[in-house]
């Protein structure tokens, strides 16, 4: 399919939806304070804190890609933060951004690029492999998670219609129960929506940031969002901070930790966790799913509905039960 072909599908798919504005207009983004359900204190058995790996994390394998999940799952990781966009032919993707550069210099750009263009790209392979690891689509990595981590999809574009069709395809997956929606303004609204048409609800992390964190965390509650991801880049949350988010129902993403040193990160997650939060963003999995043992955070046996995608050397556990 040609790049102009692949652009006229994708603003096909616009006019299907363009009943859109319609719902949309007619929800509202205002909520009265204090109104706000606290239902999901406990969601099934999925965890309550833990380690996320940041775009899949660095453990030998290029980020956001097949086998940088797959190494994820066989570490035990609590949470898989990943990133999702659109190609030009309306496929989702997960790319953190729009350009992308392969192995052998090829660059594309993913809003231009249909799937097939795209997937050509090659990365490195993973640590003590040889196949070559490319972008995969967002229903490839949705079908490899196991059920019982938190699957956490940022939004690259504030775009209802981009927002819609991400949990559509949730939706088809049956795993609106375990995925957090990393979403701004309107697409928040979308999602919602199609929850709602689904006969579920959603989970969605307020990503629309404001200057200052107060405004942010106030909007959050405001907005009845289920998660917020507070960035390292404005210091660590307080105790007032999270006590409020927490009287209103709100969990807490903490990005993110870059830092593979193990006295680092037992310092720095000890004292994230102790303040409350309840994810924390990690560059490097592997080191900070040791920490989180020793702070009393096994790692997750992970499970699936049917046969494993994929198998692992063995069952995650803590070093010293190894």
């Amino acid at each position: 399919m040609s790049r102009n072909s692949g652009l006229l599908t994708w603003q096909g798919l616009g006019l299907a939806f363009a009943s859109m504005g319609l719902w949309l207009g007619c929800a509202s983004h205002s909520v009265t304070p204090g109104t706000c359900a606290i239902s999901h204190s406990t969601t099934r058995d999925l965890p309550e804190r833990g380690i996320s790996a940041h775009r899949g994390g660095l453990l030998g394998c290029p980020v956001n890609t097949i086998g940088a999940f797959q190494q994820d799952i066989c570490q035990g990781v609590h949470q898989i933060e990943l990133d999702v966009r659109a190609t030009a032919d309306g496929a989702l993707v997960v790319a953190h951004d729009d350009r992308v550069t392969g192995e052998n210099g090829q660059t594309v750009h993913i809003s231009e690029a249909t799937l097939a263009e795209v997937q050509s790209l090659r990365f490195t392979s993973c640590t003590g492999e040889t196949e070559r690891q490319r972008i995969p689509t967002f229903e490839e990595a949705l079908a490899l998670m196991p059920q019982n981590i938190w699957i956490n999809v940022d939004i690259k574009e504030n775009n209802p219609l981009l927002g819609r069709l991400i949990a559509q395809t949730v939706a088809n997956a049956h795993r609106f129960d375990q995925v957090i929606f990393g979403a701004r303004d309107e697409t928040d609204l979308a999602i919602r929506r199609v929850a709602e048409q689904s006969g579920t609800a959603s989970l969605v992390a307020n990503m629309s940031r404001q200057i200052f964190r107060g405004q942010y965390v106030d909007t959050t509650i405001d907005s009845c969002d289920e998660f917020i991801q507070l960035s390292f880049l404005r210091g660590k949350p307080d105790l007032g901070t999270i006590d409020r988010l927490k009287q209103s129902g709100v969990r807490v993403n903490y990005s993110w930790l870059s830092n593979e040193d193990r006295s680092a990160l037992r310092r720095e997650l000890g004292d994230l966790f102790d303040r409350g939060v309840h994810f924390v963003l990690v560059d490097h999995p592997a080191p900070a799913m040791e920490v989180a043992c020793t702070l009393g955070i096994p790692p997750i046996v992970p499970r699936w509905t049917g046969p494993p995608p994929f198998t692992c050397q063995g069952p995650p556990s803590c070093p010293s039960a190894r």
